[in-house]
């Protein structure tokens, strides 16, 4: 199995309470986001849609941030 490092982008204010929720597991923020990533990811393989995960009310402003079907295409120059 490969391992590859991904980066996330956070604000300083998730960081704090990333670093706080993680020390209260007396565990380490890799940890505690990795453990987040693969509990989401058990969910949708197990069927979750959506609208289980963000709540109903931000999901259309959710959608129109992060959807893949609705970012603009890119056209190579080949």
């Amino acid at each position: 199995m490969s391992i590859t490092t991904l980066g996330i982008k956070l604000d300083g204010e998730t960081r704090a309470r990333l670093k706080a929720a993680s020390a209260k597991f007396d565990r380490t923020p890799h940890w505690f986001m990795k453990k987040a990533i693969l509990e989401l990811v058990e969910k949708v393989e197990a069927g979750a849609r959506i609208e289980d995960v963000v709540d109903i009310d931000l999901l259309e402003k959710d959608s129109l941030r992060h959807s893949i079907a609705l970012r603009p295409h890119v056209v190579s120059g080949s």
